[in-house]
C-alpha cells in the first residue's frame, strides 16, 4: 500500500462513525482552490468541517451570494470587458482593501480651488483619481470638463450600474459588501483578473 493511501485509511479509521472531510463529496471549488487562494482562507471559513453542504455558517450563504453577484456582473455589464473574478478584490485577503483616505485627500486639496463651491464633485473626482491612479485627463478633455468624448469616460457610465445591482444580491441580507472603486482598480486602471 503506498504511504499517502494509508494516511486515509488511518484518517477515515481515525475519525470513526463521524463523517470525516476526505469522504465527502467536495465542491468544485475545492479541487481548484480558487476561494482559498483568492480569499486567503482555508476551507472551514465557510464551510463546517464535518458537512461542506452544511450553510449555518454566515460566511457559508455569504460566499454563494458573492458568487451570484460576480456571475451577474460578469454576464450583464463586464460582459466583453474581460470580467472580473474573486481576486480581483480579495487579492488574497478575507476583506478586500479600501481607498487610503490620505490618497484621495491629497487629490482634493490639490484640487480645492477647482471644485469650490462644489465639495461633493470634489470628494467624487478624487476619490475616481485615486482609485485608478489617474489625472482628470485620463477621463476629461482638458478645458472642456463636461465633453463626454473620451472612452474612459463613458466607461465610467457603464461601470456606476455596477453599484446600483450589487445590492439586488444581497436584498434582506444580514450582510452587504461595501464596494468602491479601490476595491478592484486598487490604484491601477487595469483591473487583476487573477493571481500573476
Amino acid at each position: 500500500m503506498k504511504p499517502l493511501h494509508v494516511l486515509v485509511v488511518l484518517a477515515v479509521a481515525w475519525c470513526g462513525p463521524t463523517v470525516s472531510p476526505l469522504a465527502q463529496v467536495q465542491p468544485e471549488h475545492a479541487v481548484s482552490r480558487q476561494y482559498n487562494r483568492s480569499l486567503g482562507v482555508d476551507c472551514d471559513h465557510c464551510h463546517s468541517r464535518d458537512d461542506f453542504a452544511d450553510a449555518t455558517k454566515p460566511a457559508f450563504d455569504f460566499a454563494a451570494r458573492m458568487e451570484r453577484m460576480l456571475r451577474g456582473l460578469n454576464d450583464g455589464p463586464l460582459r466583453g470587458l474581460g470580467g472580473i473574478s474573486c481576486w480581483t478584490c480579495h487579492r488574497g485577503q478575507p476583506i478586500p482593501a479600501r481607498l487610503p483616505r490620505a490618497s484621495w485627500e491629497a487629490i482634493a486639496a490639490a484640487h480645492s480651488a477647482d471644485f469650490a463651491g462644489r465639495d461633493d464633485l470634489g470628494l467624487t473626482m478624487s476619490v475616481y483619481a485615486a482609485s485608478l491612479g489617474v489625472d482628470c485627463s485620463h477621463c476629461h478633455v482638458a478645458g472642456d470638463w463636461p465633453a463626454r468624448a473620451k472612452a474612459a469616460h463613458q466607461m465610467v457610465t457603464t461601470m456606476s450600474t455596477i453599484f446600483d445591482l450589487i445590492p439586488g444580491y444581497f436584498e434582506n441580507a444580514t450582510r452587504m459588501p461595501r464596494t468602491q472603486c479601490y476595491m478592484c482598480h486598487q490604484g491601477r486602471i487595469r483591473v487583476e483578473r487573477a493571481p500573476s
